[in-house]
């Protein structure tokens, strides 16, 4: 190795760090149109419409709030939604035909909105605005204070579907988060059909609120049964359960007849977020599980299922988009700096401002100078780094991360642009030297070791073993002022190092030594 050694040359074989690879798109909540024929879906917080064969998607929302559970219009001309764009969340209703958004809910209260009347003139939500469950309101269009159609004290209702005459409404009662599953005598999620308008508490034994699946009833199962879903004559219902295996699968349940019967037949992953349409035999839904043409990938996409054949498959969808935040931004700091150090050549310099390390030229003096552009990130995030030391070559940098728990020592090179992990064990590291020819790293390992990392062999070596005090407060220079040899390291008393202290009774001998040792021999020259 030449002295002109790299900071990518001494680490060539060290663990790069990666930076994570592109996922898919997490497509979530979806909802088809009444015709089948397009569907919604919410992606990154915002509402976005498509065919039903899929193809690219078309944002329709683009405010900075989140946005969630689209719901289309018996018509199709309007998409219902929750947004926390004016609080916790409200519904609102955007006009497919252009337009603004309008507000239908007003509380301070979480409000999910779930299905639109048959007429197109109220919304189903539910919320837990009385703070003793969550309950079913209904909210007109042209504005009047939302009705409370069902509620028990404690008791969480959720999943409202309008029935396709408007006589009714099937709902879950949710005992458990809706990501849990397998069977549970404890807490059961059963499907309940009411009257869509409830009566008068004289005339409610009438028209009874009835329990149609789940536990006591026939169709019978102590476990996940959500998502009730009307079929177009109001025959059938479809509903989502784990009866099979505790393996998530959508089942239907002939209300004439009271017979159930499984529809897909999955056997890992999960289905969720299930809608149909109006007016046309198509479920979509939410599909985590292995790919059909990769059977050892995880992934998760939007399915559509087709009732005339049930048959299911996923949906090819495409989503441009622009990230509402830019992640890349300037800013002028005035103070805020713990260290700086100046490259070898005296044209660079690194610092650390508030726990990120940041380089630049060491000659910005003149607003020519500063069209050079801003500083140069080299680290980013919530963790703390420190112990800046820059080649011999002035290419990159070595310092100590504290991301993983303790510090660790990286190495960074300017020219490719990638960052190189020299230590991994528990042990906190602190000071990184750099030899003169570049080809070891000196650095305290805990308290009382200095060891020794040579950039060929990629080997770590211990030094010399003491009492190394103050190793933790130095701010990356205990160990010396500087190697005079490579072949020899001194561990002096200068100002803000580490001391190799000798413990002793005899008041004439020194407290402390400077060392001077070399690195093959280990042979020591000790002055007091």
């Amino acid at each position: 190795m030449s002295n002109d050694t790299s900071v990518q040359q001494l680490s060539r074989d060290a663990k790069r760090i990666h930076p994570p690879e592109n996922g898919l798109p997490y497509l979530r909540t979806p909802t088809v149109a009444p015709d089948g024929r397009s569907l919604a879906f919410m992606y990154a917080y915002d509402i976005w419409l498509v065919g039903i064969d899929g193809g690219t998607a078309e944002r329709l929302t683009g405010h900075p709030a989140s946005h969630t559970a689209p719901r289309f219009s018996p018509d199709g001309t309007r998409l219902a939604f929750t947004t926390s764009r004016s609080g916790r969340g409200d519904v609102y209703v955007l006009p497919l035909t252009g337009g603004a958004a309008q507000r239908i809910t007003y509380t301070d209260a979480y409000s999910i909105t779930q299905d639109w009347s048959v007429d197109g003139q109220h919304i189903y939500y539910t919320s837990s605005y009385q703070q003793q469950g969550r309950m079913i309101y209904q909210a007109a269009l042209a504005g009047a204070t939302p009705v409370l159609l069902y509620g028990e004290p404690y008791e969480d209702m959720g999943y409202v579907a309008a029935a396709p005459d408007g006589t009714r409404l099937a709902f879950a009662t949710l005992r458990r988060p809706w990501w849990r599953r397998g069977p549970d005598p404890f807490g059961p999620s059963d499907i309940w059909l009411a009257p869509a308008t409830p009566p008068p508490a004289a005339n409610a034994e009438r028209h009874p609120i009835q329990k149609l699946i789940g536990s006591g009833t026939a169709a019978p199962y102590t476990g996940l049964n959500v998502w009730p879903l009307w079929s177009a004559d109001g025959q059938q219902l479809y509903f989502v359960s784990d009866r099979n295996d505790g393996i998530e699968n959508i089942w239907c349940y002939e209300l004439e007849s009271g017979t159930v019967r499984q529809i897909t037949h999955f056997r890992d992953g999960r289905v969720l977020w299930p809608a149909i349409a109006c007016n046309a035999p198509v479920i979509v839904f939410e599909r985590h599980g292995t790919a059909p043409d990769d059977p050892h990938s995880y992934r998760t996409d939007l399915w559509r299922l087709d009732l005339t054949t049930e048959a299911a498959a996923p949906i090819p969808i495409v989503v441009r988009t622009d990230p509402k935040f830019t992640p890349v931004y300037v800013e002028g700091r005035s103070r805020g700096f713990s260290e700086y150090a100046l490259s070898g050549d005296g044209k660079k310099i690194a610092y650390v401002s508030r726990g990120n390390i940041f380089a630049d030229f060491a000659d910005k003096d003149t607003d020519r100078e500063r069209r050079q552009g801003d500083s140069f990130p080299v680290t980013g995030g919530p963790s703390r780094e420190m112990g800046i030391e820059w080649s011999r070559e002035s290419r990159g940098i070595i310092y100590l991360s504290d991301r993983h728990g303790e510090n660790e020592m990286y190495a960074y090179d300017f020219q490719s642009r990638t960052e190189y992990r020299l230590t991994n064990d528990s042990a906190p590291k602190y000071a990184p030297r750099l030899s003169p020819d570049g080809k070891w790293v000196a650095y305290i390992r805990g308290h009382n070791e200095l060891y020794l990392f040579h950039g060929e062999t990629q080997t770590h070596r211990l030094f010399a073993r003491a009492t190394l005090s103050g190793a933790s407060r130095s701010r990356g220079r205990p160990i010396a002022a500087g190697w005079p040899f490579s072949r020899w390291m001194p561990a002096s008393l200068a100002t803000c190092m580490c001391r190799l202290s000798m413990k002793t009774s005899h008041a004439r001998l020194p407290s402390s030594v400077t060392c001077l040792a070399t690195i093959c021999s280990g042979r020591q020259m000790v002055n007091s």
